[in-house]
């Protein structure tokens, strides 16, 4: 397993390496992070639980925005033939995540939210851990490009997928829970603070 493990996270750092988005998100750091909660707090066992870490460290390698440039996705044949069939399956599951630009964003994030009730237990514990990651990233280096509203907003909604999944591994739940209130108590200290300055 830890042969098959390295070679994924060898794969992972070519494919996502230098890659930044949302004004401070490092792609591979949000991938490591991803993985390391899944292997620390997962409550899968064994051959499972391996499933979801190679899973984990693959999981955007169809994603053309989150992927170097000069460096292909990675085929559906390509991930067979690396870590089998059942990894396969999480990733193409994640990879349906639905993304309606017609709905409010409170709209798209219900849609995942129901969406993601539907997915295999490795595929939501993956979800949960990205999502501590994105609320540790707004957190610590919140995108500069946005106003604190936004900010806000990006918690409360990302939350509704987090809140569908609480019963899948509740120490993954509790986790996101605390670090999204650690997020919103830092946006209303500097939003305080702009107060402040304009009073």
């Amino acid at each position: 397993m830890k042969q098959l493990e390295n070679k994924c996270l060898y794969i992972a750092e070519k494919l996502h390496g230098g890659v930044v988005y949302g004004g401070g998100m490092v792609m591979l750091d949000q991938i490591k992070g991803t993985t390391n909660l899944v292997k620390k707090h997962s409550n899968l066992k064994g051959k499972e639980k391996e499933i979801a870490v190679l899973a984990a460290l693959l999981h955007k390698c169809f994603e053309k925005k989150r992927i170097a440039e000069g460096v292909a996705p990675l085929t559906m044949d390509e991930v067979k033939k690396i870590a089998g069939n059942q990894v396969l399956s999480v990733i193409q599951e994640l990879a349906s995540e639905p993304e309606d630009k017609n709905k409010t964003k409170l709209g798209q994030w219900e849609e995942k939210a129901q969406w993601a009730k539907g997915l295999s237990h490795q595929a939501q514990e993956i979800l949960l851990a990205e999502k501590i990651m994105n609320f540790e990233t707004s957190r610590d280096k919140p995108n500069p490009n946005k106003p604190l509203a936004w900010h806000q907003e990006y918690f409360q909604t990302r939350m509704k997928m987090v809140d569908a999944l609480k019963d899948v591994n509740p120490e993954l739940y509790n986790i996101a829970v605390q670090t999204k209130n650690q997020g919103l108590a830092k946006i209303a200290l500097l939003q305080k603070g702009l107060d402040n300055q304009r009073g």
